[in-house]
């Protein structure tokens, strides 16, 4: 069984690994049906990583969203 080694309070529905490729240390974030992988930037801790990672696809499916509702106000 696999388990979230990270508690994200407000990332609920995301799981995240940590693991090296190439002896680069990456995270991967899955959650909501997608997997996004990114590398851990210097100085910066895995939990920084994963927050950094699952905060930019937030912003994202939140303007993809409005997005979309405003193209349904439009039509009406």
């Amino acid at each position: 069984m696999f388990r979230n080694p990270f508690y994200l309070g407000w990332n609920k529905g995301w799981s995240f690994l940590f693991f090296f490729e190439g002896g680069i240390p990456k995270i991967e974030a899955k959650g909501f049906g997608i997997c996004i992988t990114t590398k851990v930037e210097k100085g910066e801790s895995p939990l920084e990583s994963a927050d950094r990672l699952v905060s930019r696809e937030q912003r994202i499916r939140k303007s993809r969203y409005y997005s979309w509702l405003r193209s349904i106000n439009v039509k009406q």
